[in-house]
């Protein structure tokens, strides 16, 4: 009995840790291509041109355009976080095996 309700909770963490099997949803039939904006001609090396009628990415070419030194940019070390519920899983994990 004690095994048959370790196997029912293993199966209820299997499905309550993979949530996006259960609500996965099939693609659309046909994707629609991205819309693309080609600008014909030689820019020169310090001139940046936009083409773009959306005025979000117009303000974010003129934030790079004001801040050029932002090209040497070099990130910091990569950190592993594990959070509190990845730690309490595990243990849930260990001690149905444990057990």
């Amino acid at each position: 009995m004690t095994k048959i309700r370790g196997i029912v909770v293993g199966i209820l963490l299997a499905l309550w840790c993979f949530p996006a099997v259960s609500s996965a949803k099939a693609l659309p039939n046909e994707p629609t291509p991205p819309v693309v904006t080609v600008s014909q001609g030689i820019a020169s090396k310090g001139a940046t041109t936009v083409s773009a009628t959306d005025p979000e990415s117009a303000s974010f070419a003129n934030r790079e355009r004001q801040t050029p030194s932002l090209q040497a940019f070099k990130g910091g070390d990569a950190v592993v976080y594990i959070g509190g519920s990845t730690v309490l899983i595990v243990v849930i994990i260990l001690l149905i095996l444990l057990v």
